[in-house]
């Protein structure tokens, strides 16, 4: 994006929305129809927010002096809704279609060359193919200058990483249920032939719907990606020493051949996943990621119910069967692991998704907001706007300024009868209330 030098003005926060592209001069001069007169960029900027014409983000962005960014091919963004070593995710809506997507723009290094980008596209091709409600929808791929990007179904919910660190440990048939969706989507996408290879609570969306909280799997086939140029065609042609994967979730055979696994491979991953969401940390906690990868191959997890002992004996083998350091020792396939799963939990259990945890700050990205919370209350607006210049100077066009001087004449020239009516009913009530006192006084004299 495109620094300029900030300006705590109101004319210069309307040449950025300008700039920016999210508004054009005669939306921003209906917008500003009737606004008090003001020179404070931020009261503008809260009342373009509280209409409904810009977010908070956008805001932010454009008080900030960014005006690049906002627009990407037919997709408006709206707010950042994370961020990571990949890149950035943003909440959209397509411009034409007025339907919300998630937008997740890669970190520029990881399709600098032809190879990346090639690998890119590969990948989301593959991706695309994936059609299950328990695997997020990859829609489009693109790329904006050398920007690429991948568009994604948008998911109101939140990860299972953020409803532990919100919550603590879920309880256990809810786990069991999280656990058992996501054995369902992951069993649909190996028989398509593809591996997730980054499975962990941060990749598993859980969405609310009329039967329920269901569970996304987010980034299929981004994870080769992150390796750049070092894979083509599921084999190494360049040296590299990414490990593909997260430290704490990762299996051993994928520490050592990353690109040569299989779906146990996830279910290593989803086992440690499951650990996490019943105790609250993963299997192999502390120590750095070497220290990490090395326990995975060579530990044994701690026993879960000596960290919960309320965890059934039937659902505590099922988590250490999946953490088996040898594949033919786990779950073959994803979907026998799901029918276990499903036997534990049972129709009659009683489960339901914990409340969506507040978002937390951050100075340098929107966030979504809590109910009732103040959309500015973090950079200080002004609660009342001055009376001082009116902030639609810097319009160009012939017919927006001729538009807003007649509004300003208008306003300048209206009178105010019913003001006036009351002002002279008060002065004769005064008038006359004189005349009775000077009565009054009179008839009281004592005679001369």
């Amino acid at each position: 994006m495109i620094e300029q030098s900030t300006r705590a003005d109101a004319l210069g926060f309307i040449e950025n929305v300008f700039a920016s592209g999210l508004m054009d001069r005669e939306e921003l001069a209906s917008a500003l129809d009737g606004f008090p007169e003001t020179d404070r960029a931020k009261v503008v900027a809260r009342h373009l927010v509280e209409t409904g014409r810009l977010t908070k983000f956008q805001a932010e962005k454009l008080l900030s002096g960014r005006t690049d960014g906002f627009l990407l091919g037919q997709y408006r963004v709206l707010e950042e809704l994370g961020r990571g070593g990949m890149g950035r995710v943003y909440k959209a809506v397509h411009q034409a279609m007025g339907r919300f997507v998630a937008l997740k723009l890669l970190a520029p290094d990881l399709t600098k060359t032809d190879k990346a980008r090639e690998l890119f596209e590969r990948e989301v091709k593959a991706a695309a193919r994936l059609n299950h409600p328990n695997i997020v929808t990859a829609y489009d791929a693109n790329h904006a200058g050398d920007r690429f990007f991948l568009v994604m179904e948008y998911v109101d919910g939140p990860n299972l990483s953020q409803l532990v660190k919100e919550h603590g440990a879920l309880p256990i048939e809810q786990a069991c249920e999280y656990i058992r969706q996501s054995a369902v989507g992951l069993d649909y996408a190996h028989e398509m032939g593809l591996i997730h290879r980054d499975v962990k609570p941060s990749n598993l969306l859980v969405q609310q719907t009329t039967t329920g909280p269901q569970i996304k799997i987010l980034d299929f086939g981004l994870a080769l990606v992150t390796a750049g140029e070092g894979v083509v065609g599921e084999a190494r042609t360049g040296v590299s020493n990414t490990v593909l994967g997260t430290p704490d979730y990762v299996s051993p055979e994928q520490a050592k051949n990353q690109y040569n696994v299989d779906g146990r491979s996830d279910l290593y991953s989803l086992g440690c996943t499951f650990y996490y969401l019943l105790t609250g940390e993963p299997p192999f906690s502390g120590g750095t990621a070497i220290e990490k990868i090395v326990r995975h191959g060579t530990d044994s997890p701690v026993a879960i119910q000596s960290k919960r002992g309320s965890i059934p004996d039937a659902v505590a083998q099922i988590v250490h069967k999946l953490l088996e350091k040898n594949p033919t020792s786990r779950y073959q396939k994803a979907g026998e692991l799901a029918t276990d799963l499903a036997a534990v939990v049972g129709k009659k259990a009683d489960w339901s998704a914990p409340a969506r945890p507040a978002p937390k700050r951050r100075a340098d990205a929107g966030v979504s907001l809590s109910a009732g919370e103040d959309p500015f209350d973090d950079i200080e607006l002004e609660e009342q706007p001055s009376s001082n210049t009116l902030p639609t100077a810097m319009m160009s066009t012939k017919e927006t300024q001729q538009r807003l001087f007649e509004l300003r004449k208008r306003r300048q020239e209206q009178v105010n009868w019913p003001w006036i009516l009351v002002s002279i009913l008060l002065a004769a009530g005064v008038v006359a209330g004189v005349g009775l006192a000077v009565r009054y006084f009179i008839n009281q004299a004592p005679l001369q």
